[in-house]
């Protein structure tokens, strides 16, 4: 439709001026730091007026309306999405609301300004939920779109955002689909009108541009807004549901619930459900430890004098957001199972805290009910939710939200006998909410005759995990004296690499590619967790690291194992020719690793054959999410299937953490790829080794042997020499040491023997590597036995076997 326009004359020229401005304000809010993205601030610069309420988070569509500038404005403010959330996870309520917002400006918005912090890091899965955002809204959203630049400080000019957007491809893609139109806005000044007249006019040739055209309300969203329920009928009926009492239970409560002088509860929900905050709330201090990432990964236990009460809190582990149980690890399992045990005699209240921030969609109700029951059917009766983040709420309510979650969370009101409760967990002195949950908790109590939650389930599985960490602290003691042993033996086979050739290997989401661009400091793989878009191919790329040329090859996941799928693995050695140096298969630490999960592993890796496992290590990923725990805990927790993993990689394993500035666990990560590549006599992995011509050496005048088979006698030696390290830490002894456990009388043998012609040269007081070894074998376990029977067994046993020709034995690891 055209539009009334006046014209305006200048000494420039003659420009032509709109009458009437439609605008929406959209964009994305981001976790820590500065949340809010602006949108509020910018509406009331652009209105001149403080038209906007900045000191809360905007929940809805809101229209206001001026003059500025010889235009009447109209300027709709809408609730913000995370910019880290797909469509999925962002409430429905915001949906909704988003979707709406057109019809605030009828017959349609001539402008939607696009929000973003002129400062703000724009990675791959910010561009694409801007995408999904905009695609509900209409497919011709992007004709009137203005990307709006707040800045707070009046030092920002073109120079530094254009420097901003060439560190963010997708911020750069982004203006080229707005046309390039953007404009940047100081939002802490309100006396620069001319930066309001500038945008004015950049929106004005931009409806010109659109000959004269606002964006017309789809025919999708009138009805929708037609179809909209009301929350009133079902807010009663969950006012009925929540008084219905029996008979006998009226009766019990006819002098209202009992107070308590001792309250035990219990916090279990999802990663980021802010469990550890409202534990604090509720006892009124720094009683568990909060901040950005994961802090809770062992349950922890606080307790306060709150209004007369005695408060005992259980903090838990949270599982990872919305996953099904299927993929929560068996260390975090056995520590939610722990919680109820905690409380003496049995918590009288659990709370699922469910933040109002996130869409309780059907992936995150099955990880509610499927977490719940590891604590017992029965844990609903004694079960209140606890909604958190209440400042997300703005001016909506919890039973709208309630409401529209497509039935959801009314199942959950359900499965809890409608008991629920707001907690703003950041309002530490507003203590009349926690008195109100408090009450709310006896009153639980007095519905159920005074009883506390008892667990279904008898058997504490605290000596279950006790047996585990001692298993666990056994492990991290042998693999430490494995490697240091390993370390002195290959300290003069020395292979500084100019050129470090990796492999990525991994199932999908287990967080290759965010571990490529950590190696390699910068953003070259596409991380998009959270979306269904995945590496489909193999990718690499260079960058100089710590001194050396590294590449890394990223390649597709392994939820699928197709012929393509396969043969583009396959590939990954083509694309990083002659052969890596090391295959790095990732693993993150949140998820169980199965029985089929290690045949799954092995089955893929076998498309290199059996020679890969020699260059092959574990990157155990998202390591923030052990904390202090050492991996090998995670190890011993999961069980035979990654045990035998480990030592199928001759224990060699690294963790990281996503955090591009921790440059340390680089380069420790390169020096395990260095002692690899050492371990393997400099060589990078074939899939087939050359064959080489045998030559010939005399092992004294009984056996000829040609090099591969001195270099597997050789590494047979070395594996035993490991071997000899390990010790069970676990077995009582009634007499005592004369020394302590793992101490050798002789030093470490170098490996840096003669080269293979003069390896026959037995004689004097020239020894070859393998005797060298073989020498410290029989002197240390000589050591290490003499005086005690039991160890002289298995000493004399072991040396004697080292004599003749061996076979490969696996590295132990201790089991509970």
């Amino acid at each position: 439709m055209s539009e009334d326009r006046t014209k305006q004359d200048s000494t420039s020229g003659s420009n032509t001026r709109l009458s009437e401005i439609r605008m929406l304000m959209i964009g994305g809010r981001q976790l820590g730091g500065e949340e809010a993205s602006g949108k509020s601030s910018a509406g009331n610069i652009i209105l001149g007026r403080n038209a906007f309420d900045t000191s809360r988070r905007t929940a809805r569509s809101v229209q206001a309306t001026g003059d500025v500038h010889g235009r009447h404005m109209t300027v709709v403010d809408t609730p913000g999405w995370w910019w880290h959330y797909n469509i999925e996870n962002t409430p429905l309520f915001e949906r909704l609301e988003i979707m709406k917002s057109p019809t605030l400006c009828p017959p349609g918005p001539h402008a939607f300004l696009l929000v973003i912090p002129v400062d703000l890091a724009f990675p791959s899965i910010y561009g694409m939920t801007v995408e999904v955002q905009l695609k509900f809204l209409s497919k011709e959203v992007w004709r009137h779109i203005i990307v709006l630049f707040t800045s707070i400080e009046p030092a920002c000019d073109e120079s530094s955002l254009k420097n901003n957007v060439r560190k963010w491809p997708d911020l750069e893609q982004l203006l080229k689909r707005c046309h390039n139109r953007y404009h940047i806005l100081n939002i802490n000044n309100h006396s620069d009108n001319t930066q309001v007249i500038t945008l004015l006019e950049k929106i004005e040739k931009m409806v010109a541009q659109n000959n004269d055209q606002c964006l017309e309300i789809s025919q999708s969203i009138s009805a929708l807004i037609k179809k909209e329920k009301t929350t009133k009928g079902r807010d009663k009926q969950r006012t009925v549901n929540e008084s219905k009492q029996t008979p006998e239970l009226q009766a019990d409560n006819r002098d209202g619930p009992q107070h308590l002088t001792d309250i035990r509860t219990v916090i279990v929900g999802a990663s980021w459900a802010a469990r550890s905050s409202a534990g604090n709330a509720i006892l009124g201090g720094e009683a568990f430890e909060v901040d950005e990432s994961r802090t809770t990964v062992r349950c922890a236990v606080g307790h306060a004098e709150v209004h007369g009460r005695k408060i005992t809190v259980v903090d838990t582990p949270g599982w990872y957001y919305n996953s099904p149980l299927e993929n929560t690890s068996e260390m975090d399992k056995l520590e939610i199972r722990r919680s109820v045990y905690l409380c003496p005699s049995g918590p009288h209240a659990i709370l699922v805290t469910v933040p109002i921030a996130t869409a309780f969609n059907k992936a995150y109700k099955t990880a509610v009910e499927e977490h719940m029951r590891l604590l017992g059917e029965n844990v609903w009766n004694h079960t209140i939710v606890l909604f958190t983040r209440e400042d997300w709420l703005g001016d909506s309510t919890i039973e709208e939200r309630i409401e529209t979650e497509e039935g959801r969370l009314e199942w959950l009101m359900e499965k809890c006998g409608y008991r629920y409760h707001v907690l703003n967990c950041k309002q530490y002195s507003d203590r009349a909410q926690v008195v109100e949950l408090l009450e709310k908790i006896e009153k639980m109590v007095t519905e159920n005759k005074g009883c506390y939650y008892v667990p279904e389930i008898k058997s504490d599985p605290a000596n279950e995990l006790e047996k585990k960490l001692k298993t666990a602290s056994t492990n991290k003691i042998n693999v430490s004296k494995q490697r240091h042993i390993l370390k002195e033996l290959l300290k003069e086979r020395k292979y500084n690499l100019s050129d470090v050739r990796i492999v990525l290997l991994g199932a999908e989401g287990v967080g290759k590619s965010t571990s490529g661009n950590i190696i390699l400091q910068g953003y070259f793989f596409e991380s998009t967790r959270g979306h269904e878009i995945h590496t489909r191919q193999c990718v690499a790329k260079q960058r100089k690291v710590e001194g050396s040329n590294v590449s890394v090859v990223d390649t597709p996941g392994w939820s699928t194992s197709t012929v393509e799928n396969e043969r583009e693995i396959s590939r990954s050695l083509a694309v990083c020719s002659p052969g890596p140096h090391a295959f790095l298969l990732v693993l993150p630490v949140r998820m169980p690793f199965t029985k089929k999960s290690q045949q799954t592993v092995e089955e893929l890796m076998s498309l290199f054959g059996e020679n890969v496992w020699r260059h092959t290590i574990i990157l155990f990923t998202e390591g923030h999410w052990l904390k202090d725990k050492p991996v090998e805990e995670y190890i011993a927790c999961e069980g035979e299937a990654l045990q035998e993993l480990v030592s199928k990689c001759g224990n060699r394993y690294h963790v990281m953490v996503n955090d591009r500035s921790n440059r340390s666990q680089v380069r420790d990560l390169l020096k395990m790829i260095e002692q690899t590549v050492a371990r393997n006599r400099g060589e990078h992995f074939t899939l087939e080794k050359n064959k080489r011509k045998p030559k010939a050496t005399m092992l004294g005048k009984a056996k000829t042997l040609t090099e591969e088979e001195w270099n597997k006698r050789e590494d047979e030696l070395i594996e035993k020499m490991l071997n000899a390290a390990v010790v069970d830490l676990g077995t009582e002894r009634t007499k005592p040491f004369p020394r302590k456990q793992q101490s050798f009388d002789h030093p470490i043998p170098s490996m840096s023997g003669e080269s293979f012609s003069d390896r026959s040269r037995l004689s004097g007081h020239t020894l070859n590597p393998v005797s060298k070894v073989f020498q410290w074998l029989q002197h240390s376990f000589h050591a290490r036995s003499s005086g005690y029977d039991t160890m002289s067994i298995t000493s004399s046993s072991t040396v004697a076997d080292m004599k003749g020709d061996s076979n490969d034995i696996p590295m132990p690891i201790a089991r509970p």
